[in-house]
């Protein structure tokens, strides 16, 4: 049952939502928690901790998964399709202003578009995603993109604003050169690494 929408409500459901990206909360409860705010998460749907959720205009299909440090402004709707896959600090903007006259550029009526990430996406780590857009199904977003305009389906962006690089092919996977690698150093001095037990 959908909360009434009246002003004290709508508070009451800001807190909510606001402790639902804490630490604390599992992710199988926060899914749950969303549903029953008016989300439509799937069951096996996963948005991880560190979450910044405005509104519960978000639908996920099955195996989608979003990572730490999501960001939703909650103006317009979330859909995003199956096995959509979603790195660190992805940030969805539904909302914009129009540019006005010179003593005030940013006009205040808030202009909405609804944001669509189709089935099988692969969104990288720290992507904004503007109003009105639509990923196509089978697309690569690369890290720290600003994907302003919809795109095709299966292909790579990346840049800012997110440009078409490279097709993918509709189903055998894309084999990369592994380049050999050597041990990793620790970047982290020996006492504070796992397991050190003295200075």
């Amino acid at each position: 049952m959908p909360f009434p929408d009246h002003a004290i409500m709508r508070h009451l459901r800001r807190i909510c939502l606001a402790g639902l990206g804490s630490e604390l909360v599992p992710a199988f409860v926060r899914t749950r928690m969303l549903n029953k705010m008016g989300a439509k998460l799937a069951f096996s749907a996963c948005i991880w901790s560190g979450c910044r959720i405005r509104s519960s205009k978000i639908v996920m299909g099955p195996g989608s998964f979003i990572n730490v440090g999501f960001f939703f402004d909650g103006a317009a709707s979330l859909v995003i399709g199956k096995n959509v896959r979603v790195g660190q600090f992805f940030k969805v903007v539904t909302a914009t202003h129009n540019i006005g006259p010179e003593n005030q550029r940013c006009l205040i009526e808030a202009v909405l578009g609804d944001v669509i990430i189709e089935d099988g996406c692969w969104i990288g780590a720290n992507v904004t995603i503007l109003p009105g857009v639509r990923i196509r199904r089978g697309c690569v977003i690369g890290a720290n993109s600003l994907v302003r305009d919809s795109t095709e389906p299966n292909g790579v962006y990346v840049g800012s604003p997110a440009k078409r690089v490279r097709d993918l092919p509709l189903d055998a996977p894309v084999k990369e050169k592994k380049k050999p690698r050597g041990p990793m150093p620790s970047p982290l001095p020996s006492f504070q690494r796992a397991g050190a037990t003295s200075l």
